[in-house]
């Protein structure tokens, strides 16, 4: 019988039951909730899996530009808010805001240059670049980061600014300096001006300080607003500039002013390759006196040299005619009809003065004046430079000019008289070239210069509120015939650019949608292809006059290789917007000139090249073409115009480019 009389025997055992019971009850719940646990662990990783997936391909959320939210766009939307936002900054143009006389003034730049001579934008945004970097924001880490990245954008959005904007700085300044010059009183140094020869009668002039507005700010600024999606007014400033040459430096050498005409005359010669002949021009005292100035010498001081602008203009305008001849590949034509050799022509080399290194042998023959007595140089060589032909007479036999490799067509009708006579001065150019083997054929290389020497007419053009001649409209039709040409015969496509607005002109020849053009500028930008095959390829350009057509044909090797495009579509319509006029004194009171609206698209195609190996490389080409309104100038008197903003249009008529009177 048991002894329950004894706590002490009794008690540890119970203490045990319930230690027992305890921890198994401990260890049963336990379990179960850390398998909650683990359920709601996987449901909150799950959930969150599927919400970061969630943004795959597009802008993460509560992302901000400028003001305006982008989080959630895909690639289309986000391209067609940038493109938006960018056409908008264009047409609202870019405002500056300098000071004369204690007087603000302010002055409005439009960024499209030129439309028929290559829409060149000073500014844009390169859409592209900034959508790839737009969606990929916050994504390149790991899971964890990312997922953290988005949650924490749910609790406060997070203001970007664009990265990709380009401006060209270079154009930008001299459109500016372009206006503002006349503005700025420029440093004048002093010198010696001398007023006869014999007897020798001088005085020193003065110099005085200039004042000169500061440009190496404003591409940073532009970058600034456009990053921002804004349009603040940008403020030049004005800072002093020193002159280089002061009257003490002047009088230092004065005493050496007789040495420099004792010598007497510098003769310039040029001896011609071909022929042996020797031309000579003479730069007698008269020339050097009024070309004088005191020159800073760097280890010498001072020195008397000669003005390098008004001597490269006398040799620009005396020398260069005469020995400047450029340089010509041997070609010859094909009939198409029996493919034989029908022209013939020999190579030369090109030959030109050089006007740096010409006017650097001149100065030095002054400069070394102020110092020697003995040993001068009173006759020099002027420096040429040499440029080789691209293909030379002895190339021309079995070069591989068998049979047509593609054919490019473009509509120029309804041109005005000097858009046709520049179309046929660059197919004239164009016209039996040859492309070696690996060559990257250049469009601006083969068609220039862009000047009336080289056989170009001028175009009367709207240029902001002015009216101006403007030498080489027409040259895009060029490009964009070259362009299909290249596409039909396979060639690599090395650089094409859009026009910034749709021409009429340029529209593809088989569905009249824009979209196949490639637009052409000096300097830049240029349509380019590469002769990726291993023989010669032969350019033939014909004007047919009769049905106003461009028919540009490759002629080669075939190797086998095919290309081919899809006509263009068009994806979206832009409207133009309001019409706008503007108010110049550059008209007939009452006249009035218009520019036709433009509407803007955005097209895209594909251009499909299947090589010799049955290789096929596919290339997308999507084209952005920025709406604008129609532009009118209107005459008005002189006095009724407004002072302040772009050089006398009203502040609510903004010219959104430059543009050509006739298309």
């Amino acid at each position: 019988m048991e002894n329950f009389n004894n706590p002490k025997e009794v008690l540890p055992e119970i203490n045990s039951e319930i230690k027992k019971k305890n921890l198994f009850f401990f260890r049963h719940w336990a379990g179960k909730l850390f398998f909650i646990l683990i359920i709601l662990s996987l449901a909150l990783v799950g959930s969150v899996y599927a919400y970061v997936h969630s943004y795959t391909g597009k802008v993460l959320p509560n992302i901000v530009i400028g003001s305006a939210p982008i989080g959630g766009m895909d690639k289309e939307a986000l391209r067609s808010f940038l493109n938006k936002m960018n056409d908008k900054l264009a047409n609202d143009g870019l405002t500056f805001i300098y000071e004369i006389g204690g007087e603000q003034k302010k002055l409005i730049i439009y960024p499209l240059a030129e439309v028929d001579k290559g829409s060149v934008d000073l500014v844009r945004l390169d859409t592209e670049a900034e959508v790839v970097r737009l969606l990929n924001y916050g994504k390149d880490g790991n899971f964890l980061t990312n997922a953290g990245k988005i949650l924490s954008l749910q609790l406060s959005p997070e203001p970007l600014a664009l990265k990709n904007i380009v401006v060209d700085g270079e154009q930008l300044t001299v459109k500016l300096k372009q206006t503002l010059s006349g503005l700025e009183p420029q440093p004048v140094n002093a010198n010696v001006q001398v007023l006869a020869v014999s007897p020798l009668t001088y005085k020193i002039t003065s110099s005085s300080p200039g004042v000169v507005f500061a440009y190496n700010q404003v591409e940073s600024q532009v970058k600034k607003n456009w990053s921002n999606l804004q349009n603040q007014p940008i403020i030049i400033g004005r800072q002093e500039q020193a002159p280089q040459v002061l009257e003490s430096a002047v009088a230092g050498i004065v005493n050496r002013l007789p040495q420099v005409f004792a010598p007497g005359e510098i003769v310039l010669n040029y001896i011609e390759p071909q022929t042996g002949r020797v031309f000579s021009w003479h730069l007698d005292v008269n020339k050097i006196k009024n070309w004088l100035e005191v020159q800073p010498v760097p280890g010498d001081g001072w020195a008397y040299g000669l003005n390098a602008d008004m001597v490269k203009d006398y040799l620009r305008a005396n020398v260069s005619a005469r020995i400047d001849v450029p340089a010509r590949n041997a070609k010859f034509k094909m009939d198409e009809a029996n493919g034989r050799v029908i022209e013939f022509q020999a190579s030369r080399p090109g030959i030109a003065l050089n006007l740096t290194d010409s006017y650097n042998q001149i100065n030095s023959a002054i400069l070394d004046r102020t110092w020697h007595d003995e040993g001068l140089i009173k006759s020099l060589t002027l420096s040429i430079k040499k440029t080789e032909p691209a293909v030379k007479t002895g190339d021309v036999n079995n070069l591989g000019i068998k049979e047509i490799l593609g054919v490019g067509v473009s509509d120029y009708s309804n041109s005005p008289s000097n858009r046709q006579k520049n179309i046929a001065n660059a197919v004239k150019k164009l016209n039996g070239l040859l492309i070696k083997p690996g060559e990257i054929f250049s469009t601006l290389k083969y068609t220039a210069p862009f000047t009336l020497e080289g056989g170009y007419f001028p175009e009367l053009v709207i240029k902001g509120d002015k009216l101006k001649p403007e030498v080489g409209g027409g040259l895009c039709q060029i490009g964009t015939t070259l362009f299909r040409m290249s596409m039909n015969s396979a060639m690599k496509i090395m650089e094409r650019q859009n026009h910034s607005l749709v021409v009429s002109h340029y529209n593809d020849p088989v569905n009249n949608l824009p979209g196949t053009d490639a637009t052409v500028y000096d300097p830049a930008p240029d349509f380019k292809f590469k002769n990726d095959t291993e023989s010669y390829v032969l350019i033939q350009t014909f004007m047919d006059k009769k049905n106003q057509d461009l028919v540009f044909t490759l002629w080669g090797t075939a190797d086998g290789r095919q290309g081919s495009y899809t006509h263009p579509v068009v994806k979206q319509w832009l409207p133009s917007g309001e019409p706008k006029n503007i108010e110049t004194t550059d008209l007939a009171p009452g006249k009035k000139e218009c520019q036709n609206a433009f509407k803007g698209a955005d097209a895209i195609f594909t251009y499909t090249r299947i090589l010799s190996d049955s290789t096929k490389e596919d290339k997308v080409f999507e084209s952005h073409y920025r709406p604008l309104p129609k532009i009118c100038l209107i005459g008005v008197a002189a006095s009724s115009t407004s002072s302040g903003i772009g050089g006398g249009s009203t502040p609510s008529s903004t010219p959104a480019a430059d543009l050509l009177v006739a298309q």
